[in-house]
């Protein structure tokens, strides 16, 4: 085959083997997230006890709610325990996400499986999280599960009388809260986490960094603490 032939063959095969562009950014998960849809992803950081950002497997970073439950505040009794146990559930860990809407805060709110069980139903039993009835009020397997924690005193039940994390937002929110001056470095177990915590809290009604988690004033809280 003359040499122009063949550098012409060559030359298709290439186009041929080359994703187009858009081919390359479906694959790397641009498409939208949408109630229904089902993937894989990675865990990379625990916000709290109920809210997660995830790598799906085809690409793409997605905030995701828990669907049905709801985990103690960070400033309440309890809520440093849920974040806990939920970074130990599925920190770094490999998920499997089940999309039921999409919440107001463009959040995808789901159901997720870790190592075959469902994280929700781990945090219930722990007494560490409480069936969020207003938005999940068929999930009978959450309820008898929440009965059973309450029973056994187990986690927020161990108190005379917990107060739900939706009742306690309607009382800290808006102008005067307060319910977070207590929060220090030593309630966060990597920068990330307390320097997210200390960017939301320094735009609020307080101003400034309410909580001193920034010693030296350079925008970075909590610099001690691993990165994780």
């Amino acid at each position: 085959m003359p040499r122009f032939l063949q550098a012409a063959f060559l030359a298709a095969l290439l186009l041929v083997a080359v994703p187009a562009p858009n081919a390359a950014q479906a694959w790397q998960g641009d498409a939208p997230v949408e109630p229904g849809q089902t993937f894989t992803a990675r865990v990379l950081e625990v916000t709290d006890g109920d809210t997660y950002d995830v790598r799906r497997s085809l690409g793409g970073e997605v905030t995701i709610r828990l669907h049905g439950v709801d985990a103690p505040e960070s400033s309440q009794s309890c809520g440093t325990a849920a974040t806990r146990a939920a970074r130990r559930y599925v920190g770094g860990k490999d998920i499997r996400v089940a999309v039921e809407e999409i919440g107001r805060y463009g959040r995808a709110v789901a159901r997720v499986e870790v190592q075959g069980g469902d994280l929700g139903a781990m945090l219930i039993r722990d007494g560490l999280a409480w069936n969020y009835r207003e938005y999940a009020p068929n999930e009978t397997g959450y309820r008898r599960l929440q009965r059973q924690a309450r029973n056994a005193n187990r986690g927020l039940w161990s108190q005379a009388s917990p107060i739900p994390p939706w009742e306690w937002r309607d009382r800290t929110s808006g102008p005067g809260e307060t319910s977070v001056e207590d929060r220090d470095c030593s309630d966060f177990d990597t920068r990330p986490e307390a320097q997210r915590f200390f960017e939301r809290h320094r735009s609020d009604s307080s101003g400034g960094d309410p909580h001193n988690l920034d010693g030296d004033g350079d925008g970075e809280a909590c610099e001690s603490l691993p990165d994780g």
